[in-house]
């Protein structure tokens, strides 16, 4: 019979083993063999769910928000928020209209989203280039102007429409490589988004 001193001493042991077995491994992701097939395939995926959070720094000024983005065919719902679900703020919208809803204001409305966040926020944010580049493919309404790849060849870097963007932290969901991390710069502005979750449907 093992002392039960020597015991708890082997149970400490093994802990470490017994954790990373229970651990789950992020799924390997497939090598792009045919990027130009890839991207045309994965442009044409038209419902996911994403939540992450989003940081946006300029010159003087640095704040950050969660994300949920649930995107069906045309139609689209981005909720971002602050900690606690605080200060929500809804961006709902189509082909022909986009509205941003925020508690405790009027609600805005515009024929693009571009436009919208134009007035709201004062910023030129590519929203429909967006639409492409968290999925890490290029916009195809808008020149390359510089792509490179990972070694498992999806998009590492973008240059497009005026926007640098850095891709990181790939992880397999469905039969796509998708971003866990995509940092966009035009100065003055730069966001950080980390994805925390994907969920693709077909």
């Amino acid at each position: 019979m093992i002392p039960k001193r020597r015991w708890r001493h082997y149970c400490l042991l093994l802990l470490p083993v017994l954790l990373a077995g229970c651990a789950s491994a992020p799924r390997p992701v497939t090598p792009i063999d045919n990027w130009d097939d890839y991207q045309s395939r994965l442009s044409q995926l038209q419902t996911w769910q994403l939540q992450g959070k989003l940081g946006v720094r300029l010159p003087k000024d640095a704040s950050s928000v969660n994300v949920d983005w649930d995107q069906h065919a045309d139609l689209y719902a981005i909720r971002l928020s602050g900690p606690f679900g605080q200060g929500t703020t809804w961006i709902r919208g189509d082909r022909q209209q986009v509205s941003l809803e925020q508690a405790g204001q009027p609600s805005l409305s515009a024929t693009t989203p571009e436009e919208l966040i134009y007035d709201a926020l004062g910023w030129e944010l590519p929203i429909r280039d967006l639409y492409y580049w968290v999925r890490g493919i290029p916009a195809p309404r808008s020149p390359v102007a510089a792509q490179a790849k990972t070694a498992a060849g999806a998009l590492s870097y973008l240059e497009q429409s005026g926007w640098q963007l850095s891709y990181s932290r790939y992880s397999a969901v469905g039969p796509w490589q998708l971003p866990g991390k995509i940092i966009a710069l035009r100065e003055p502005l730069k966001l950080t988004l980390i994805i925390r979750q994907w969920e693709v449907s077909d």
